[in-house]
């Protein structure tokens, strides 16, 4: 595998000018490079490579590689087929150029004269010095440079620049993936594709992630691992810079092992050997799409807590019990409140109404405002982190607007975090208003404390670490 330097990959990741070779008007690969780049606020210019035409999408293209300009070229995208692939990297190392993104497939997922045709390429790249993502990858984004080099046509939403790096060896996958990280208003730093690993890997790019000033959480989509000993260095260096590793790992059954092995060429390992190995690194490991989603989420938007304790505020007794439930299902402490906090609740709520955790206000201990109720709970110093009641607005007008906002000055004044726990149906105005504060919530009770959970042991890892 590839083993490239810091400096070389970020080189590799910030292109300028782009050669797209085997760009063509009859495909959709080219125009979904140039639709992403403009999506992103890419600046460069690309230079399509076609030999039987003058110009793709508007763009004057270039007969051969060796029209392309002198001394011009940062990266080369490679369209071609895989039958062609090393004599094109050879007539891109005559003109300079040694920075490739491979989409092309046909190699290592094709069985074994795909895996003969991927060892040749990657000989090939390591005598000759070349930085090769792929093949069989969709290529990437760097958000914080607003630069693409991305051929995939899925990713929806706002290209939101922030914290999160995004790994995914499945491009599909991974589309999805960074869709629903947009869409929850959480900002990327770079999204990688790595599809087949002939030379740069997962383990390389999240070893990139981790030394990147701007990445201050790390995510990714694993079919499986190259190289565990740089994946337990990432881990331990992230660990002491306390940048959460998420990792959505398939191959649990039989049937998925097999589908990473046809997909990109996957060896699959042992399942409980993972498992063992994530919990000894501190690598945070989810089950589905949307979990990894809601985790990146909660890490953005929460500071650590220091202890492992809950204290839930709702105003329903069914759906306190519900919450009980599910925080014992992911192995949250709902400890009871200290003394001062019940008889100070006595006197806010009404007299039917019982102080414990979770905490019933009632369906008429509320209307006087929930800060001296959440006040109270911030104060216990049996509770780590707060998730008191929300109830959505429908607009900057609705009564419900005022009462979520009677406890959010109380936010900024205590270091526990706060985290509200959505009663009733969202909206976009309240959804918004969440946003614009920096505030993580719970809008479903099982997704959202299951991350809840994830943050929770996390903080607890890096304090037996330290």
């Amino acid at each position: 595998m590839g083993s490239y330097t810091h400096q070389q990959l970020e080189e590799f990741l910030s292109p300028c000018d782009i050669a797209v070779v085997g760009a063509s008007p009859n495909n959709q690969w080219f125009g979904n490079i140039l639709k992403n780049a403009l999506k992103a606020g890419f600046g460069g210019q690309f230079y399509p490579v076609n030999p039987r035409v003058d110009e793709v999408q508007g763009i004057r293209a270039f007969r051969t590689i060796s029209d392309l300009p002198d001394g011009k070229i940062d990266l080369a995208i490679l369209l071609v087929k895989s039958s062609i692939v090393l004599e094109t990297l050879e007539k891109l190392r005559k003109k300079g150029i040694t920075n490739v993104l491979l989409v092309s497939s046909g190699f290592a997922e094709t069985g074994e004269e795909g895996w003969h045709m991927q060892n040749r390429l990657r000989q090939y790249c390591t005598e000759h010095c070349i930085v090769l993502m792929g093949p069989n990858c969709l290529g990437f984004i760097n958000l914080l440079e607003g630069v693409s080099a991305f051929c995939g046509g899925m990713v929806e939403g706002k290209l939101i620049p922030g914290a999160v790096g995004v790994v995914g060896q499945s491009g599909g996958t991974s589309e999805a993936i960074l869709t629903k990280i947009l869409k929850k208003s959480v900002g990327v730093s770079l999204y990688l594709t790595t599809g087949n690993e002939a030379m740069l890997t997962a383990e390389d790019c999240m070893e990139y992630l981790v030394y990147d000033e701007s990445t201050r959480i790390i995510t990714c989509f694993i079919e499986e691992f190259r190289d565990i000993d740089k994946l337990r260095q990432v881990a331990f260096e992230a660990a002491r810079r306390k940048i959460p590793v998420i990792i959505l790992k398939i191959g649990r059954s039989v049937k998925g092992r097999n589908a990473a092995a046809s997909h990109t060429g996957a060896l699959a390992g042992n399942d409980n050997i993972v498992d063992g190995l994530f919990k000894q690194l501190g690598i945070i490991r989810v089950e589905t799409i949307e979990e990894l989603a809601e985790t990146a989420a909660i890490f953005s938007r929460c500071r650590l807590p220091k202890g492992k304790s809950l204290g839930i505020c709702t105003l329903s007794g069914g759906l306190c019990g519900l919450y009980a439930d599910l925080c014992e299902k992911y192995g949250i402490e709902l400890p009871s409140l200290q003394e001062k906090t019940i008889q100070r609740l006595g006197g806010l709520l009404p007299e039917f109404a019982r102080p414990d955790n979770p905490l019933d206000v009632t369906g008429s201990g509320f209307l006087q405002g929930l800060n001296e109720i959440v006040r109270s709970m911030l104060e216990d110093e049996n509770l780590d982190i707060i998730a008191p009641i929300f109830i959505p607005p429908q607009d900057k007008d609705d009564p419900a607007r005022f009462l979520n906002e009677s406890y959010m000055s109380l936010i900024d004044m205590v270091e526990k975090p706060v985290i509200p726990i959505i009663f009733r149906e969202m909206t976009d105005y309240a959804e918004k208003y969440l946003y614009d504060k920096g505030l993580y919530f719970i809008e479903d009770p099982d997704i959202g404390l299951k991350a809840v959970s994830h943050l929770i042991e996390y903080a607890e890892f890096l304090r037996h670490r330290a």
